[in-house]
């Protein structure tokens, strides 16, 4: 065999060596990297919380205070206090945790005796707020919204 065939073998099986490490350098790569995904905790809920909403006008509700207890690993007592359609309300409350949602159910009379139920979902955001949705009735009348509760 001559130099130069040696020298040819030589270069192909580093070259060839060099391919297989690569190959394997590429096989085992993961790719991108999501970020992980926490699952809110009761302790996500639980606190002092009042709404973004000073003042609502029509069907809504605003200028809400809610104070979360947690009473078992999936399960919380809301005590509630808001205006609604123009009219003061305070309530108690429960919620029940299910995935990343606290769903809600609270009763409690307006300032004019008259009854309210609103039921509706919390959700942490990323700033660690609750964004919440809620629908019911308020003197027989339905009120809908949205908002978002601040520790």
């Amino acid at each position: 065999m001559g130099l130069f065939t040696a020298r040819r073998l030589t270069l192909s099986f580093a070259f060839m060596l060099l391919l297989g490490f690569a190959a394997t350098a590429c096989s085992n790569s993961t790719g991108p990297e999501s970020p992980p995904t926490t699952t809110p905790t009761m302790a996500s809920f639980t606190g002092s919380w009042t709404s973004t909403s000073v003042a609502a006008t029509g069907n809504v509700c605003s200028a809400m205070t809610w104070t979360i207890t947690s009473s078992s690993d999936t399960a919380v007592t809301i005590n509630y206090r808001a205006t609604c359609g123009g009219e003061p309300v305070t309530g108690t409350g429960t919620g029940a945790l299910n995935g990343s949602t606290l769903n809600w159910t609270t009763t409690g009379s307006a300032a004019n005796t008259c009854p309210f139920a609103l039921t509706g979902t919390a959700i942490p955001n990323t700033s660690g707020d609750l964004n919440l949705t809620y629908g019911g009735t308020l003197c027989g009348i339905p009120v809908a919204g949205s908002d978002v509760l601040h520790h």
